[in-house]
């Protein structure tokens, strides 16, 4: 198709062209794909940070529970209040 020094020539007009464009296009991809990443950073995140605050609530209401087992009065106690009128 290109013979000579016409096809020379058009080599030298195209040559930048297409390296513009190449890299023009490969320059979006990059940027494309580090957009990708960071969003998908981002989720990753979010969701431990769920887990971890989903984690510390259970915990918290585990160690609640567990005092109120120990706070709690003995019903032998309470029943035997109730029998003798005391206030409660």
């Amino acid at each position: 198709m290109f013979t000579g020094v016409a096809g020379a020539a058009w080599l030298t007009v195209l040559t930048p062209i297409l390296k513009a464009l190449f890299q023009a296009g490969f320059s979006s991809l990059g940027t494309w794909l580090d957009k990708q990443r960071a969003e998908q950073t981002s989720r990753e995140l979010g969701a431990a940070r769920t887990t971890a605050t989903i984690n510390r609530e259970s915990a918290d209401a585990e160690r609640r529970a567990d005092q109120l087992a120990v706070d709690r009065p003995d019903i032998g106690s309470v029943v035997a209040g109730l029998e003798r009128g005391d206030a409660f």
